[in-house]
């Protein structure tokens, strides 16, 4: 466990842990400035607070293969290759955003 890990609990008890979330400090030097961490903006387990953290989840449409497949069926190219891309990009705006 490193200062940079989130343990998230069963319950309000907080006697089981469910899980550990690891987080990664930003990696850019930044002279006179602090590298954060989402793990800055939760309370210390030792301080002995109850705190709390929220997460979403997001899908760039999980028929992305068969709308392609109708528009290029229809022989329309530039929709189809539109689709793959917006999936694509949202696929990969999330990656950056959980890493």
């Amino acid at each position: 466990m490193w200062g940079d890990d989130i343990e998230i609990y069963r319950d309000e008890t907080r006697t089981h842990v469910l899980t550990v979330s690891h987080h990664l400090r930003q990696q850019t030097e930044k002279v006179g400035f602090a590298n954060y961490c989402l793990a800055d903006f939760v309370a210390p387990k030792l301080s002995g607070k109850a705190d709390y953290i929220g997460a979403f989840a997001v899908t760039g449409g999980l028929e992305e293969d068969a709308l392609a497949d109708a528009f290029e069926a229809q022989h329309d190219d530039y929709n189809k290759i539109m689709v793959k891309a917006i999936a694509d990009r949202l696929a990969e705006a999330v990656r950056g955003i959980s890493a």
